[in-house]
């Protein structure tokens, strides 16, 4: 994992699901890891510099389409892997984030429920 300098305002959560990157010259594809309302990490099939601007499409899971990023920036990189902090959400796609990452949160707190549960009955 990579080194870096900032904090982060939100709780990111593990995902692993496709994405497709575009920036100026170029679209790659890349695997997103984790998740929040102000960005992601992701592992991509190019190396990005920082700095980089770049639009994302987040394929998400149950979602009939893609999930549109319009502005992001590229915070941190290491190799094929880097931090992306979006820069730029249309109000519709900030709704589908947020219903996405209440599922998230969800299915987290449903997890460490049953594994206190179990850890209780033991």
């Amino acid at each position: 994992m990579a080194n870096f300098s900032h904090t982060r305002t939100y709780v990111r959560f593990p995902f692993d699901s496709p994405l497709i990157l575009g920036g100026e010259s170029y679209v790659c594809e890349g695997i997103l890891q984790n998740l929040s309302l102000q960005g992601c990490s992701i592992v991509s099939d190019r190396e990005l510099a920082l700095g980089s601007i770049v639009r994302i499409s987040l394929i998400l899971p149950d979602q009939p389409r893609a999930l549109s990023i319009e502005m992001g920036r590229v915070i941190w990189a290491q190799g094929s892997e880097c931090g992306l902090q979006f820069m730029e959400l249309s109000l519709p796609s900030r709704l589908r984030l947020g219903r996405t990452l209440r599922v998230a949160l969800i299915d987290f707190l449903n997890a460490r429920n049953l594994r206190e549960c179990e850890q209780s009955a033991v």
